[in-house]
């Protein structure tokens, strides 16, 4: 998206762009994709987080769409901000979850 939105396309075409990044960049999964494997295989604690972090990356994803926004806007450094924070905080959830008990670790 990123890229997109720096490749000096506006109006429509920087929108058209940066949707086609969120949703077929070959070099990382389709997020929705990844969202739909959550849901199917995680607790529901960790896909409600998931959910939040995926709905943050389409702000900042719609956000980047504008003519006017740039990677310094406020809007657009608070929207990408807290995707990243709330993202740490999924990884650090999913870690925990697929460790074993602490009482099978003494056994």
């Amino acid at each position: 998206m990123t890229l997109a939105a720096t490749s000096g396309q506006v109006g429509l075409a920087r929108q058209r762009a940066i949707h086609d990044a969120f949703l077929n960049d070959p070099q990382n999964s389709d997020a929705k994709s990844v969202l739909r494997e959550v849901a199917i295989s995680a607790p529901a604690q960790i896909y409600r987080a998931a959910e939040e972090v995926y709905e943050q990356l389409r702000t900042a994803r719609d956000l980047l769409c504008s003519d006017s926004v740039t990677f310094e806007t406020p809007e657009y450094r608070q929207a990408i901000n807290s995707f990243f924070a709330n993202l740490g905080a999924l990884q650090r959830m999913m870690r925990k979850d697929l460790q074993p008990p602490t009482e099978r670790r003494n056994v």
